[in-house]
């Protein structure tokens, strides 16, 4: 029979402080490794880094302005009569749900609930585009041979981009890659065993596809043509449909099967976060200020050119 001594009273204080103790562990440990949680922290900094849609159609604009501005002037200057591209914006539609990290890598961080949608997402955005887009050319009576000679000459400068085809602020796609923490995340043991589960438990779904060769099975033509999309109140076609269901269940699958190597990746990332932040701040917070001034450029600018 146990005799009860004064040590009990401690021992039972001490048992009780490392309950509480534990229990505090335990909770700092289900908050610092909640993936989904790490995942939104992921998707706010990718926002920070590559644009918010604000950000994204001010530079859109601006990008209009400069490019479609300056071959209408560089026209006038040859004298040349010069049909402006209309101005729309391939972010319609958008919001800042719609950004972030996304599935557009085939990296083991991809996102395992966006399931391709910003694939579809950037079509409809282009759908927007207006009828005869890219149907301009020399007006009747002008020698089209010496108006694209001269076109070609006033966008050389541009290097013959479309005004949708503006850069980010200088470093953001270098930074948008974590640089540093990338190779931490292929070589750990627990991602490496995650990562030989995926093509068996693809296998089992119905998918042939290996780690190593997810870029082809995941980005080709997926079938989602402009004209089938649901845009401007028109009904999206059965091949709309039909294409976005078998896009959707394959990222779907692939999201499934990377579960295993998702999360020791994200509860890794979350470790590595707050200290890579703190090394890039300077460039994050440059990278900050031009998405800013950009904004800022483009307030009042119209959609039309003069």
């Amino acid at each position: 029979m146990s005799r009860f001594t004064r040590r009990w009273p401690v021992i039972f204080l001490l048992a009780a402080a490392l309950l509480a103790g534990g229990a505090a562990v335990v909770l700092r440990y289900t908050v610092w490794s909640d993936p989904t949680a790490t995942a939104a922290r992921l998707d706010a900094l990718m926002i920070r880094i590559l644009g918010s849609t604000e950000e994204l159609k001010a530079s859109e604009l601006l990008s209009y302005h400069r490019i479609e501005g300056g071959t209408v002037a560089c026209m006038r200057e040859h004298g040349m009569p010069y049909e402006s591209a209309p101005f729309f914006s391939r972010y319609e539609g958008f919001t800042d749900a719609d950004l972030g990290y996304g599935t557009g890598r085939a990296g083991v961080l991809d996102s395992v609930t966006e399931h391709g949608r910003r694939f579809i997402t950037n079509v409809l955005g282009h759908a927007h585009m207006p009828a005869g887009y890219y149907e301009r050319g020399a007006p009747p009576g002008v020698d089209p041979d010496g108006w694209a000679a001269v076109v070609n000459g006033c966008r050389a400068p541009y290097e013959y981009r479309d005004y949708h085809d503006f850069l980010p602020p200088t470093g953001a796609y270098e930074l948008s890659d974590l640089p540093g923490i990338g190779s931490d995340i292929i070589g750990d043991s627990m991602i490496k065993l995650g990562i030989m589960r995926y093509s068996p438990c693809m296998a089992e779904l119905g998918y042939q596809v290996e780690w190593h060769g997810r870029d082809d099975f995941l980005f080709h033509d997926w079938g989602l043509r402009l004209e089938d999309a649901p845009v401007n109140g028109r009904p999206a076609t059965p091949a709309w449909n039909d294409a976005v269901a078998a896009l959707t269940a394959t990222f779907t699958a692939d999201a499934t099967c990377r579960e295993a190597s998702y999360r020791p990746a994200m509860r890794l990332l979350a470790s590595r976060l707050d200290r890579w932040e703190a090394e890039h701040r300077a460039e994050l917070d440059a990278i900050r200020a031009e998405w800013r001034c950009r904004v800022a450029e483009a307030a009042g600018l119209p959609t039309t050119l003069a």
